[in-house]
């Protein structure tokens, strides 16, 4: 699913996390494109935005084609993890700090897939 459409650049806002929130305005949209905005809404695609009236169609059909692993460098797979371990950590007793509870855990996970091993290191 894709929203193509006419836009102004109306405002930017650095984030402490050195991201930036950047604000469109479109023209008038129908009931059916604001339902298809709202399901993308926290999704993860890609912006381009240049300052003329219209794209080309090779320009379209290149931002169709675009592979979105290629460019997702939100994050590394251990960050992820340490994330989602970071999130179990707050939401359980937290008797142990979470430096601690880091190591056990993804000893935890290193100790799972050495068992799976047949030739054990």
């Amino acid at each position: 699913m894709r929203f193509l459409t006419a836009a102004m650049l109306d405002g930017y806002q650095r984030r402490k996390d050195r991201t930036v929130s950047v604000r469109f305005v479109t023209q008038e949209q129908g009931s059916e494109k604001i339902m298809e905005i709202d399901s993308m809404l926290d999704g993860y695609g890609f912006l381009y935005f240049r300052p003329e009236e219209q794209l080309r169609e090779d320009e379209i059909e290149e931002l169709d084609n675009l592979d979105i692993d290629i460019y997702d460098n939100r994050k590394t797979q251990s960050q992820r993890l340490r994330g989602v371990l970071y999130k179990v950590w707050e939401q359980g007793t937290k008797d142990l700090d979470f430096k601690t509870y880091y190591k056990q855990e993804t000893e935890k996970i290193i100790q799972h897939y050495k068992n799976k091993l047949t030739d054990v290191l």
